[in-house]
């Protein structure tokens, strides 16, 4: 895996906080970020399956009526 390196400015309280509680090694880094991208990911494709259903109901109701 291709690896990129990433500086951050962060509030300092914020960075003693995670050091606290060993947030800031790589490992849970990746960790917390790719729990954030699949949630977005999942909640991307929930709302395409919403709309995508939405969509079939419209054309259904749409033939009903037109019957």
């Amino acid at each position: 895996m291709d690896t990129i390196e990433i500086t951050l400015k962060l509030p300092a309280d914020y960075v003693r906080d995670a050091q606290d509680f060993d947030m800031l090694n790589p490992d849970t880094i990746l960790a917390v970020l790719r729990q954030e991208l699949d949630n977005r990911i999942m909640a991307f494709v929930d709302a395409e399956v919403k709309a995508y259903r939405a969509e079939k109901r419209a054309e259904q109701n749409n033939q009903t009526q037109s019957s």
